[in-house]
């Protein structure tokens, strides 16, 4: 089997254990009534119409560690997710999980989605989004769930200062948590929520012994998803799931104050103590793993009118400081394995790369809002979670759109990064389709000029590469005009 084939299975693995939670748990959205289902099936849109005079509060936990069983791990979350809304006098609504899987057993995501689905009924919840991500052997049980509550509570000024909720657990002979939380005023528009985690990124950071930077992997994966539907966010909220009980034990602190100065959004992160079900790079290593939602507010118009690409408009591309995002590590964290040994990070070369490994991704969220406000981007794409064939060329092939752009016009990967492709001997198609490569997103316009100017105001580099096509024979993403008359890489997107 190639290199490209055991990629093509590992998505397929993924979007199949993703479709088949979204399967599981899409009734739950008839438990709500302030639920809005703009655009049904697995990719679709769903949003809350909050009442007037109601607060929106957000707060994220995990499932009881001690909960073995993925099915009662899963309830356990719920539980927690009502209790602490209730402890503060708040109406539960709806929420959203991230599964953190060993693998995509499709066994225990079925009891896991199914539990989820029978505990959101019970409470009269809707389950509003999802997130699976295969973590392998990163994750030491089947799965660890964690989730993002949406409450409604009447408005008061006490409750919009308050930061955190203290909860106790019954089980655990009344032992106090703390819950992170964030109120704001939807001022009557319609409410999204989305989720993602660091993934396997996470161990770079933890090698680099500075965990505060990977809040902005994670403020790229949530926030980049969100502006691409012309969300507004307005809370960014997760759970920082630790190792041991001692280390990293106020870091989610200096998480919450690195992104909230620098993105201007209310961020709030649960510690939470989990053990021995996550592990680093080798035993006895400290782990850590972050994973949560954040939660916006939509703009009618963007409902009405879907920020989507169309033919005619340009293709730009952004980069900014060079860094991995937070897709294909995977493959990278066993690169470095295989060439320098299990403490690669250790020696003079291993630290130069980790150096460019933990760098945390260009969160594009500001610029592409930006854009969004002055209507000079039609559509959006960041390079997190995936790549071009994932992240550009698929949207691109739901418009029947496809675009031919050059080698050259790209922006060259960093060296390790070329580095890393020529070690672990990944072709350029399979290196194009899971790493950015030098590119951290691109957006579509009919004025390529000002929005490149604007794209420069945040310190960014932007650049044309292509103009968009209707073509009855290609859809997707083609690159030529590769090194040595290589063939063209590619991606229909289909």
């Amino acid at each position: 089997m190639t290199a490209v084939d055991d990629y093509i299975n590992m998505i397929k693995a993924n979007d199949e254990g993703s479709a088949l939670l979204a399967k599981l748990v899409a009734p739950t959205l008839k438990n709500c009534p302030f639920v809005d289902v703009i655009r049904e099936g697995m990719n679709g849109l769903a949003v809350l119409r909050v009442p007037e005079r109601r607060l929106v509060m957000v707060h994220s936990d995990a499932g009881d560690r001690l909960r073995l069983d993925p099915a009662d791990h899963a309830r356990s979350l719920v539980d927690r997710l009502v209790s602490a809304a209730i402890e503060v006098g708040a109406s539960p609504v709806a929420f959203a999980n991230v599964i953190d899987a060993n693998d995509a057993d499709r066994e225990v995501l079925t009891s896991i989605g199914d539990a989820l689905a029978e505990e959101a009924d019970s409470h009269g919840l809707a389950i509003m989004n999802g997130e699976l991500a295969i973590l392998g052997s990163r994750v030491n049980c089947p799965a660890n769930v964690s989730g993002t509550m949406i409450s409604f509570v009447e408005k008061s000024p006490a409750l919009l200062r308050r930061r955190s909720i203290t909860v106790h657990d019954a089980e655990r002979r009344g032992r106090a948590r703390q819950v992170r939380m964030a109120v704001f005023d939807p001022e009557g528009l319609p409410v999204y929520i989305n989720s993602d985690g660091v993934g396997t990124k996470m161990e770079f950071h933890e090698r680099a012994g500075k965990p505060v930077p990977a809040a902005h992997d994670f403020a790229a994966m949530n926030l980049d998803d969100a502006v691409k539907i012309g969300a507004r966010v307005k809370v960014l909220s997760g759970v920082l799931e630790r190792k041991s009980a001692r280390a990293y034990a106020r870091v989610h602190l200096g998480m919450e104050m690195s992104l909230e100065r620098s993105l201007g959004i209310s961020v709030r992160l649960t510690p939470e103590y989990v053990g021995a079900r996550i592990v680093g790079y080798k035993p006895g290593a400290p782990a850590l793993n972050l994973s949560g939602s954040a939660v916006s507010v939509i703009d009618e118009k963007y409902l009405a009118n879907p920020l989507v690409p169309r033919a005619g408009e340009y293709l730009v591309v952004i980069a900014g400081k060079p860094n991995p995002r937070s897709n294909g590590i995977t493959d990278k964290r066993k690169a470095m394995v295989e060439w320098m040994g299990l403490d690669w990070h250790k020696s003079r070369l291993g630290a130069s790369f980790l150096d460019y490994l933990a760098t945390p991704s260009t969160v594009l969220y500001p610029v592409f809002r930006e854009l969004a406000d002055a209507g000079l981007a039609t559509s959006f794409y960041h390079m997190s979670g995936g790549a071009f064939n994932g992240k550009l060329a698929r949207p691109l092939a739901k418009h029947g759109l496809f675009v031919d752009m050059a080698m050259g016009s790209l922006f060259r990967p960093d060296d390790r990064e070329r580095a890393l492709q020529l070690i672990s001997n990944t072709p350029n198609e399979v290196a194009y389709a899971k790493w950015p490569m030098g590119n951290d997103g691109f957006i579509t316009t009919k004025d390529p000029e000002a929005a490149i100017r604007k794209i420069a105001e945040h310190g960014l580099e932007a650049k044309v590469v292509g103009v968009l096509e209707k073509n009855p024979l290609l859809t997707g993403v083609q690159i030529h005009g590769l090194p040595g008359g290589q063939p063209a890489i590619c991606y229909p997107g289909k």
